[in-house]
């Protein structure tokens, strides 16, 4: 007669912080698989055990830097939270409703000679990671980072119910995401109707399309990365009014979730409601969805203060602050490039309260990052002040950087017009060959 355990953990996740448990408890009741599953299907809690997340001054824990070559927070993932992730994400569209559970996830851990006494050390033998450390890296967050037009679940809302059957071979998992008790449905707190949730759904992935079909054909990465901050630059205003929220009751910033969502960038950055405008994570998942659309490799960082992009170009990582360009430029004019593709060498210029810190609150790992601008490494010139980074790539005197200013060089170049653009080949006369590199900058 098989033996059989259940264990079931809710875990709240907030994304930031580091994870923090209390002891397990045994199950005052056993159950077979099926009266498992029909109770987690059910939401009954039999035995749990919170996982908390820590607050005021614990900071998250620093990722590893390493030669990653992914965007992906899922190729990081072990085989088991890998199992989990997929879950979610089969799952996540029929959560729109804001009620549904996700799919039942079934995991079976490998072991021998199992029992209620030492399943933990089993599990940590199997997977590498004790059954604590393998739940408080919650593979449904990373899902979030990877997708985060996936907008319409708030993280704080859920709870994670596993069960656990001990076996003398085998360890067996069901885990499985619906909303806490104490809240009706796990919309962000900014919508309070399924219909109000299906315009914005319909309305971004509208405004997505429009944006892109905007680009001119067969541009490079680079100016596919550059419009998109453009963009997001030149249709939105940062939301002051959020940064302050430690003024304000938790109760109402709750209502106030619009913010923390790709939907504030996309829809409603320079509205009539300053409570709908973006902090750091707007900016960074509209430009993370925009490039990842758009076959741009890019993903969000996060650190305890900030949220902002690696963007993968010709195999290296740079930096990509949206937010930063539009709220920290150094010069009232070309600001909303002072962030765009940079490397580590201009970052610690540029960030002296160490914003870009890299850390998130579980040990994955962050791609290595280049020395260099992407456009040093493209081969172009940049200045020693910071303003000037970009600003000799204006050959129009615009205040942007465009298809136009090739053209303006190549016409230059030809004897056209006075020539005052820079030369951008180092031969000393500003030619077709100055020309020919911007292009290749600017189209590919």
């Amino acid at each position: 007669m098989k033996k059989a355990i259940l264990l079931t953990i809710i875990l709240t996740a907030l994304c930031v912080c580091n994870t923090y448990a209390r002891t397990l408890k045994e199950p005052e009741e056993k159950y077979t698989e099926e009266e498992i599953a029909q109770r987690l299907l059910d939401g009954d809690d039999i035995a749990f055990t919170d996982i908390f997340f820590a607050e005021g001054s614990d900071m998250p824990m620093p990722m590893a830097v390493s030669d990653i070559d992914s965007t992906l927070y899922y190729d990081q993932l072990t085989d088991y939270e890998k199992a989990i992730y997929n879950g979610y994400a089969s799952s996540a569209d029929n959560m729109k409703d804001g009620v549904s559970m996700s799919e039942l996830v079934h995991i079976e851990i490998p072991v021998s000679g199992a029992d209620k006494d030492n399943y933990n050390q089993k599990i940590q033998e199997a997977t590498g990671y004790p059954l604590v450390k393998l739940l408080s890296r919650p593979a449904y967050v990373y899902f979030y980072m990877d997708h985060p037009e996936k907008f319409w679940v708030d993280l704080n809302k859920l709870a994670y119910g596993i069960s656990i059957n001990i076996y003398k071979d085998r360890i067996s998992i069901d885990a499985q995401l619906h909303g806490r008790t104490d809240y009706e449905n796990y919309w962000p707190g900014c919508y309070t109707s399924q219909e109000q949730l299906d315009a914005d759904i319909q309305a971004m992935d509208s405004k997505v399309n429009e944006i892109i079909s905007a680009l001119p054909e067969n541009v490079s990465d680079f100016y596919k990365v550059k419009y998109f901050t453009e963009w997001l630059t030149q249709h939105n205003t940062y939301n002051t009014y959020i940064a302050n929220k430690s003024k304000y009751p938790k109760e109402f910033i709750d209502g106030l979730r619009y913010p923390y969502i790709a939907p504030s960038a996309l829809l409603y950055g320079e509205g009539n409601d300053d409570t709908k405008y973006p902090v750091c994570e707007g900016y960074a998942e509209a430009l993370k969805i925009l490039c990842n659309k758009t076959g741009v490799k890019a993903m969000c960082m996060t650190s305890s203060t900030h949220k902002w992009n690696a963007v993968k170009l010709d195999g290296r990582f740079y930096f990509s602050d949206p937010t930063w360009c539009d709220t920290t430029g150094y010069s009232s004019t070309m600001q909303n490039y002072t962030y765009l593709l940079i490397g580590t060498e201009k970052m610690k210029e540029l960030d002296g309260g160490h914003d870009h810190d890299i850390a998130y609150q579980t040990d994955l790992e962050a791609p290595t990052i280049a020395q260099k601008m992407y456009i040093e490494d493209m081969g172009f010139p940049v200045y020693s002040t910071r303003t000037y980074n970009y600003r000799y790539l204006d050959i129009d005197n615009n205040n942007l950087i465009d298809l136009e200013d090739a053209r303006e060089l190549l016409r230059q170049a030809s004897g056209i017009k006075p020539q005052t653009a820079h030369n951008m080949t180092g031969n000393a006369n500003i030619d077709l060959l100055d020309s020919i590199k911007f292009n290749s900058l600017m189209i590919g």
